[in-house]
């Protein structure tokens, strides 16, 4: 008895590890997904980090100033799973995106982690997105993110 139920239990951790991971918070939460933005920019970074890549686009907004958004993108380990993503996702590279806007301020913290945003914070920012396809400067769409399509 006590044979069969290790054996079983180690065949349920061998089978759950194999398995990709299911989503760990609401993406509704913090992104209102009944809306959608298009980008427009220059790379300036791509964080391929765990939980989730990360992309920097530097942007103009309607008075011309630059200001730098970030893009919340798919987990590491599916974008991994699509090399051509990471080498054509270069720095300096114009490209549009689309989008899911926060629902509320959200923050990066210190280990790149995009966080609901508490009184006491003080690195806050609306331009902390969810991101969806990309088009690349030869037209060419990638899916960055679970966000929206063009």
């Amino acid at each position: 008895m006590r044979t069969t139920l290790l054996g079983t239990a180690a065949i349920a951790i061998v089978i759950a590890s194999n398995l990709p991971a299911t989503a760990h918070h609401s993406t509704t939460a913090f992104y209102d997904t009944t809306k959608s933005i298009t980008l427009e920019g220059k790379i300036v970074r791509v964080e391929w980090i765990n939980p989730h890549i990360l992309l920097f686009l530097e942007s103009k907004n309607e008075e011309g100033e630059l200001e730098t958004w970030i893009l919340k993108g798919s987990s590491l380990n599916g974008a991994m799973r699509r090399p051509e993503l990471k080498n054509r996702l270069q720095p300096g590279i114009m490209i549009s995106a689309r989008a899911h806007p926060a629902r509320n301020a959200l923050t990066l913290n210190e280990a790149q982690i995009v966080r609901q945003t508490q009184a006491d914070d003080v690195k806050k920012s609306p331009r902390i997105v969810e991101a969806g396809e990309v088009r690349l400067p030869d037209g060419e769409i990638q899916s960055f993110g679970p966000g929206p399509k063009f």
